[in-house]
């Protein structure tokens, strides 16, 4: 299965406390610069989008070293239009996204009929349609050959049926995302649905509180190499530092907590350079105070430094005991990011509704 970096890959951080200053180094000015500029495009060609899509499709083209194209976008999101009803899940808060995820293809419209053709599939097999089975779809179709269509299908069927099975309030279809990157891992499924039921329980008694973020975590660790114990112990003591350091995940974000415990070899360098990419965004044009909550710049400057382990990881420069879960790593961070952005956009609209 090709290796798909995706929506965030390849960025080379290197931070040092100089003087109390953080010293960025040329690659990462660069593509943050073009963040910058990104946002500022988005803002003066999207009014309506929240600003929370926008800030994560402009960091997304800027690690693909990508300026955005608005008149390419509005194109993408016509034909999104065109091809759906309104009332379809494509659209919404998933329009934007998924506009600029295919913006990504040379083909467009190929890997769109192929999402049409999965998404009717899955809802056959008993998914219902909701706000995350476009991104199921996305999932599959970017990751597994045509002729493994089905074969994933029923190991997404399978992992959905576990998860359900042992915490049968608290699965929902949120869950459909994460039951699609342990689909299209090669990981054993009986083994891995015990071993994520092991994680939820012992993280529980950790300290973490039972629901249903617990068990985003409890899934994402899973994919790991590591023992349920040095896993479960390794986020426990990652989230405290970063808690030290002003750079707390809330429980909505636990899942990218589990990404930072898969990469990390070293936990206090981990969590110094969340701490100083984190410090950097901040001062970046619309992603400070005003801009963007603590927790979401947490997660993104996470997700930053969790894609250069994995960049270090690929060329051979770390040793880090994820084998063939790489793979399903980089979908998890993708996703992780993506359903935060959606579950924030619909909230943010639900205030909005609540209070006219």
């Amino acid at each position: 299965m090709t290796i798909q970096l995706s929506l965030i890959i390849c960025y080379n951080l290197t931070y040092n406390m100089v003087k109390g200053m953080i010293y960025v180094n040329p690659d990462l000015m660069l593509k943050v610069n073009l963040m910058s500029r990104n946002f500022s495009q988005l803002k003066e060609h999207f009014f309506w989008e929240g600003s929370i899509v926008k800030q994560f499709v402009a960091m997304t083209n800027a690690i693909k070293e990508k300026e955005v194209l608005p008149e390419r976008l509005k194109e993408i999101i016509a034909f999104i239009k065109k091809e759906t009803s309104w009332t379809s899940y494509f659209r919404g808060n998933n329009l934007f996204m998924m506009a600029n995820l295919l913006g990504f293809e040379d083909d467009y419209r190929k890997l769109w009929m192929d999402m049409q053709f999965l998404y009717e599939k899955l809802r056959k097999s008993g998914f219902r349609n909701c706000a995350y089975l476009p991104l199921a779809a996305y999932t599959i179709a970017k990751e597994v050959p045509k002729q493994n269509w089905d074969s994933s299908i029923v190991r997404m069927n399978g992992f959905y049926s576990s998860m359900k099975k042992n915490h049968f309030w608290l699965t929902s279809q949120d869950d459909y995302v994460y039951a699609a990157i342990l689909a299209v891992s090669d990981l054993d499924l009986e083994e891995t649905c015990l071993k994520i039921e092991n994680c939820y329980n012992l993280l529980n008694s950790l300290g973490f509180s039972r629901g249903n973020y617990l068990q985003a975590l409890s899934h994402i660790l899973a994919l790991g190499e590591e023992s349920v114990q040095d896993k479960c112990h390794k986020a426990l003591l990652i989230r405290n530092k970063l808690k030290e350091n002003g750079c707390k995940l809330h429980y909505n974000s636990l899942s990218t907590l589990g990404l930072i415990s898969l990469v990390a070899t070293d936990i206090n360098k981990i969590v110094a350079d969340i701490k100083e990419v984190y410090d950097y965004i901040y001062n970046q044009p619309g992603f400070g105070f005003w801009s963007m909550s603590k927790d979401i710049r947490t997660m993104f400057a996470a997700s930053l430094v969790c894609n250069s382990y994995i960049d270090d990881y690929q060329k051979g420069l770390l040793d880090i005991t994820i084998g063939n879960s790489i793979n399903a790593i980089i979908i998890a961070q993708q996703q992780a990011a993506m359903a935060a952005v959606i579950a924030s956009s619909a909230a943010a609209n639900s205030a909005s509704s609540s209070s006219n």
